[in-house]
């Protein structure tokens, strides 16, 4: 841990990573680590490197299984509580009740008095279950958690218009978020991602005010073909040679012009440093219809929200 942490240190020029306001005076950085299948250790190294770089915005979940290493992260690196942003989620398809001792759990992990988001990650259960009464029910709680300032701003993870609609019609704090897998090769100019409604109805976000996030933008959870098509690819490396970038810094860069916020994950920390290097640089518009264009990668799953919801 400590090497990758003196690593880091050598990046001694903090970035500037701007933000996007999600809710009420709750400002979102465009770019931030996501920890996801990495245990607590991993967790732990990465986020101290992370914060000691300069980022200021990183992912979790209860789910993770992580969050006590990210504690010892956060602890380690001295930050003031509010130089940096923190995404926490509960699993979806509980009470009232479970949603509540959840998300206590969730906070008392990271150690914090509070998170600055909290997302439902997923509308039912992993395996499904669930339905409109136990989202409703969910939401509740989560509502409740924010009007005791325990979470600055709630969202959603994989939800469909269907079950975004469930929440709206008892919600009286709307969702700040739904946070979806999305990637080059599902943009507003390909077909086969059925437009911008490649993930989880885009469009339907944008229409009702929440903010449209990606996860996974390299494609983790991809074929490793098409996780390398986002990294090491002839259309996003040939337009990084122009800008003196990396192919996966390009990928990344199409996201953030387009006004969606990213959080890859990496444990290196040369990675990490060119996944916030992408604030000072624009992509062109000849170079934006190109990505925006792209027919490939587009994977089973990804398309979850473009026709029928997954899951009822």
């Amino acid at each position: 841990m400590l090497s990758i942490a003196s690593l880091a240190a050598a990046y001694s020029a903090p970035p500037t990573i701007p933000t996007i306001e999600i809710a009420p005076g709750v400002h979102m950085p465009m770019a931030g680590l996501g920890t996801w299948q990495y245990n607590s250790s991993v967790a732990e190294a990465a986020t101290l490197a992370a914060l000691n770089m300069g980022y200021t915005h990183i992912d979790t979940a209860l789910g993770y299984l992580n969050q006590d290493g990210i504690a010892r992260a956060i602890k380690s690196s001295g930050r003031s509580r509010s130089s940096f942003f923190v995404t926490s989620k509960i699993p979806g398809g509980l009470s009232e009740k479970d949603a509540a001792s959840n998300l206590t759990l969730a906070v008392s992990q990271l150690g914090l008095d509070f998170v600055d988001l909290m997302l439902v990650h997923f509308p039912a259960t992993w395996g499904g279950k669930g339905g409109k009464a136990m989202r409703q029910a969910t939401w509740r709680a989560m509502e409740a958690f924010v009007k005791a300032g325990k979470a600055k701003a709630i969202g959603i993870s994989h939800y469909c218009k269907s079950h975004v609609e469930d929440v709206l019609e008892i919600s009286t704090i709307k969702p700040a978020v739904n946070q979806v897998q999305y990637h080059v090769g599902m943009g507003p100019l390909n077909p086969a991602g059925n437009g911008d409604n490649a993930t989880d109805y885009k469009d339907y976000m944008t229409s009702v005010g929440i903010t449209y996030q990606g996860f996974s933008p390299l494609c983790g959870p991809c074929d490793p073909s098409d996780h390398a098509e986002l990294i090491t690819g002839d259309l996003v490396t040939s337009i990084g040679k122009k800008y003196g970038k990396t192919g996966a810094q390009v990928s990344l860069k199409w996201q953030v012009q387009s006004g969606i916020p990213v959080i890859p994950k990496t444990k290196n920390p040369d990675y990490m440093a060119q996944n916030i290097d992408l604030f000072d640089w624009v992509l062109s518009d000849v170079d934006m219809y190109a990505l925006n264009s792209a027919k490939t990668p587009i994977v089973a799953g990804d398309a979850e929200g473009s026709g029928d919801c997954p899951v009822p």
